[in-house]
């Protein structure tokens, strides 16, 4: 597709952020805020909450421990390595203070395999209850073209791992979701990037389809990020369908924010790493850029505006979605639900 026509596509979708972003021009990340905004005085005490978050060691995933933990909540940072998620851990330790005893516990959890995924889950399932809180975080941005270990394009896990992950989790939620005073959340971390999806036909009916080279990288990393709120459709109809009507399932465009992410880029186009320094000053922060992911996952209002399926953007602001992304006939999210299955009955056994 032109690349005219691609910003014809962003610019007609993008019309009028400012106002509905609290002014904010989320696609940029320009760190523009005004008036009141929800901020982390805002969440409510924790205590005797369970919460997993994905990539938790690093950016907007650690500032979401960080803050879950310091409300109470028992936290599970699941991340891929080991020693950068003990280190992370005693990093927030230290930054919470001597006076609370935050209870953070590290899930070895690598986003590029199915198997890791369910793994990952079933050790949560062994060693807990109950589980309130599901933070889908980690994700890969802009890399070039490669193909994980189960053969999936990599940004393409950010879907297929968090599936295999909630998909596993599901019994347990709904378990949680019927004890008393239960406020069980289901969070998708995606990207207003999935914008970028417009510009080729999404086709998640088959592996080809999900691993389709596009011309551009940035084109796969909007369809990862259209399969983040895909999930966050499916899931919510799914669990109306069982019964469960009082988990809450949202999708998360936490802004433009200076995190590790900026690998993927600097990958793809290596001459632009001399620019991050000064991109990343134009950027927000990842402590404002968490704010919105800790609004869906802990706010009363998530329930008393039924905030069910919604799509947040900065900052904690309902965002109308795109048809492809509203999905209302169901036929992306249910070929994608389909596919995951039949992925993980092959890849993770």
């Amino acid at each position: 597709m032109p690349i005219t026509r691609f910003g014809d596509i962003i610019r007609r979708h993008w019309r009028g952020i400012e106002t509905h972003c609290d002014s904010q021009l989320t696609m940029m990340g320009l760190n523009i805020f005004s008036g009141k905004q929800w901020d982390v005085s805002s969440i409510p005490d924790l205590s005797g909450r369970v919460a997993i978050v994905t990539g938790g060691n690093t950016g907007l995933g650690y500032i979401t421990v960080r803050e879950l933990a310091r409300k109470g909540a028992r936290v599970y940072m699941l991340s891929r390595t080991q020693s950068r998620a003990l280190t992370a851990i005693e990093k927030i330790k230290g930054e919470i203070g001597p006076d609370l005893q935050p209870e953070i516990l590290y899930i070895n959890f690598d986003l590029l395999s199915l198997k890791s995924a369910k793994k990952a889950a079933e050790e949560l399932i062994q060693r807990e209850e109950r589980l309130d809180i599901l933070v889908n975080n980690a994700g890969i941005m802009a890399t070039p073209y490669e193909l994980s270990p189960d053969g999936i394009e990599i940004q393409a896990c950010n879907g297929t791992g968090h599936f295999a992950l909630t998909v596993t989790l599901l019994p347990l939620l709904k378990e949680t979701a019927a004890m008393p005073d239960s406020h069980v959340r289901i969070v998708n971390v995606t990207s207003g990037g999935y914008l970028a999806a417009h510009t080729t036909t999404p086709d998640f009916s088959s592996l080809e389809g999900l691993n389709q080279k596009t011309w551009s990288t940035w084109v796969r990393y909007g369809l990862s990020k259209l399969t983040n709120i895909l999930l966050t459709n499916e899931l919510q109809k799914r669990l109306a369908e069982s019964g469960t009507t009082n988990i809450y399932c949202l999708s998360v465009h936490p802004g433009g924010v200076a995190t590790e992410l900026a690998r993927g880029p600097v990958q793809s186009w290596p001459f632009l790493a001399p620019l991050w320094a000064i991109v990343s000053m134009l950027l927000m922060t990842p402590d404002q850029g968490a704010l919105t992911q800790l609004y869906a996952a802990t706010s009363p209002e998530v329930e008393e505006k039924d905030l069910k399926a919604a799509l947040l953007f900065p900052v904690a602001q309902p965002k109308g979605k795109t048809s492809i992304a509203e999905d209302k006939d169901g036929k992306l999210g249910g070929d994608f639900w389909a596919l995951c299955e039949a992925l993980m009955r092959q890849k993770a056994g």
